[in-house]
């Protein structure tokens, strides 16, 4: 993670403050979930962007494949 988004993150509001694994893990429900919207969509799209998460990170925690081929573009090989 570059410096600017460090300071990004420690500059927010310590309870909305977001490690890797929560990261990953609300991606995956924001992904996952049957009532997805547009807007959980871009949310989980931004924090892939935003952590860099690997494929082999998402499929790990439970992304579909259809969603990793999906966001084939987003994801860090």
């Amino acid at each position: 993670m570059g410096k600017s988004k460090k300071r990004i993150l420690h500059k927010t509001n310590s309870s909305l403050f977001m490690t890797r694994e929560s990261a990953l893990y609300k991606v995956k429900g924001c992904l996952n979930s049957i009532n997805s919207d547009i807007k959980q969509k871009n949310e989980a799209k931004s924090l892939i962007t935003l952590f860099g998460l690997s494929a082999e990170e998402l499929s790990e925690a439970g992304v579909g494949y259809e969603y990793l081929k999906s966001l084939d573009s987003l994801i860090c090989i």
